[in-house]
């Protein structure tokens, strides 16, 4: 199987106007698509579709009507001027826990024929119940994965629209690390959310004793990010309101793999 639990720590720093940082615990599930229909099978704490504890539902990404996990991202990815075959494709989401789900961003990392990644697509949701798809061709320099794009989706209250990301993503030895730098309007790094984890073979073993340490995983997200905000707003950081609504998914076009 090449699906994957990753365990590790989530970790925000902000570095202006009001530096603040935070770190925590975390576990994602890290699932090859092809494996989809099957992983109900082997692993009984989980579920595609359907009720269990942890749960993988197609309304949770992509958001195209009448498509299947798969096939969205799929349809996605041709949009985008971008073929794989499914066992390329790997999705780095939080599943429903108890029902429940919020993923600030989830990572669908499309491979080549020989392991190595050649896009990144970070699906960003916001607390407004919108969606959006960042597309970035990535390059290998120095052992890490880098791409970019400009942002076009409202994410937080406590941050401006007018800026620019960049993605390094790295793997070594069973270890995975994803960056994304927020650069402001002047080009200047200004905040950072990062994942650092580890993977482990993907077993009812591994999966149960993630959720016994973790049971509330997203709930425990959701909240912090309103504890978080309070603590901002109390710091005096610039508030900005939501510029308009946006189609909850969509593509920068930066694709091409």
């Amino acid at each position: 199987m090449k699906s994957r639990l990753l365990t590790g720590k989530v970790g925000h720093r902000r570095r202006d106007p009001a530096p603040y940082d935070f770190r925590y615990d975390v576990f994602y599930l890290g699932i090859n698509l092809a494996e989809l229909d099957t992983l109900s099978q082997w692993l009984r704490p989980f579920s595609y579709g359907g009720r269990n504890l942890l749960t993988l539902q197609d309304r949770d990404h992509m958001d195209q009507p009448g498509l299947s996990l798969a096939d969205a991202t799929r349809s996605h990815l041709a949009e985008a001027g971008c073929s794989a075959p499914l066992d390329r494709l790997e999705l780095i989401t939080y599943p429903r826990v108890l029902g429940y789900v919020f993923n600030p961003v989830s990572f669908y990392l499309v491979r080549d024929d020989g392991g190595g990644v050649e896009m990144v697509i970070a699906e960003v949701h916001n607390k407004s119940g919108e969606r959006h798809c960042y597309d970035m061709a990535v390059t290998l320099s120095d052992g890490r994965y880098q791409g970019e794009a400009a942002k076009e989706f409202y994410v937080s209250p406590f941050m401006g629209m007018a800026a620019r990301y960049e993605l390094a993503l790295e793997e070594q030895d069973g270890r995975l690390s994803i960056a994304l730098d927020e650069y402001d309007s002047e080009d200047q790094p200004f905040f950072q959310a990062w994942l650092e984890l580890e993977a482990r073979p993907l077993t009812n073993t591994t999966l149960t004793r993630a959720l016994l340490r973790q049971p509330l995983v997203t709930a425990k997200t959701s909240a912090l990010i309103y504890w978080h905000a309070l603590k901002l707003w109390r710091r005096g950081v610039p508030f900005y309101r939501n510029p308009g609504k946006h189609p909850r998914t969509g593509s920068d076009g930066r694709g091409q793999c």
